[in-house]
């Protein structure tokens, strides 16, 4: 399952973890996490999606 968005570090932002599916999310996992960098609303929620769910 993919891990996208802020971490506790600033300034780190992921998007890791689509496995053979990579390609086929680029572009919108790219845009969600631009969203996220650039203080917007995504388009879609994050949540379940964070880093926060491994610790």
């Amino acid at each position: 399952m993919p891990v996208m968005g802020a971490t506790p570090l600033s300034g780190l932002f992921l998007n890791t973890g689509h496995g053979t599916l990579g390609w086929t999310m680029a572009c919108g996992a790219g845009r969600v996490v631009a969203d996220v960098i650039l203080g917007q609303t995504p388009e879609i929620a994050l949540d379940g999606f964070g880093s926060e769910r491994f610790r």
